[in-house]
Formats: structure tokens, C-alpha cells, sequence
């Protein structure tokens, strides 16, 4: 299941044309898969039921068609970052992280000040 549909991708685009689904079969589970890494916990993308699991991770809260339901920050991250790569899919510089930041990010900072307050901190 997807977090973000095609339709939702075109619409935040502004894509009229379907000349570019194949680019988005592809990239839309690319950049989520992104997303989840980048989080740590697949439950920290989704509303909590208010339950939790035997390991004491919330348990995501259902639509009526039993699917999780995302958080809109995780779907606004998600639509950002395909932005970001249907802009620049020549690899460009665009996505490029400043030196001063380090090593390790997976995605624009746009999708990453989206998603910082959903992240499980690491501490070494």
C-alpha cells in the first residue's frame, strides 16, 4: 500500500498527462521506503489507535478499509520529496546537503524539517 497515490503525486505536481506513471510507480515507493528509513519505526508515520503492541510500540490507527492511516506530515514529506526529484531527475544539485551537515541523509531538507519532530532520536 502506498502512503501517497499516483493521483495525489499529479495533483501536488501539477501533472496533467499520464505520460509520467511509469516514473511514479517507481518513485513513489522509493521515497517512502526513503521516509521509513529515515524515521527508524514504521509506526512513527502513522496515527496511533491508542493501543500498543506486545514490544510496546503504538499500533496504527485504521481507515474503514483496515489500512493504516498516515500522518499528514509523513505525506506532506512524501509529496515534497517527489517534487524535489521529479524537478531535478537529472541528478542534479539540487538535492545536495551542505557540507557542514555530515553525512547520512537520505532525503531534502524540505522532507527532513517535515519529519524531524517523527524521528527516533539516536544517541552514541
Amino acid at each position: 500500500m502506498n502512503l501517497v497515490s499516483v493521483e495525489e503525486a499529479r495533483m501536488h505536481l501539477r501533472v496533467d498527462s499520464l505520460d509520467d506513471d511509469p516514473w511514479f510507480a517507481t518513485w513513489i515507493p522509493a521515497v517512502e521506503n526513503a521516509v521509513f528509513t529515515w524515521l527508524k519505526e514504521s509506526w512513527r508515520a502513522y496515527e496511533a489507535s491508542g493501543d500498543v503492541d506486545s514490544a510496546g510500540d503504538p499500533i496504527p490507527a485504521e481507515d474503514s478499509n483496515g489500512d493504516p492511516i498516515p500522518k499528514y506530515a509523513v505525506k506532506a514529506a512524501i509529496l515534497v520529496e517527489l517534487a524535489q526529484q521529479y524537478r531535478f531527475r537529472d541528478g542534479s544539485d539540487a538535492g545536495a546537503v551542505p557540507a557542514h551537515w555530515g553525512h547520512g541523509y537520505v532525503l531534502g531538507a524540505g522532507a527532513t524539517s517535515l519529519l524531524s519532530g517523527l524521528r527516533k532520536s539516536t544517541v552514541r
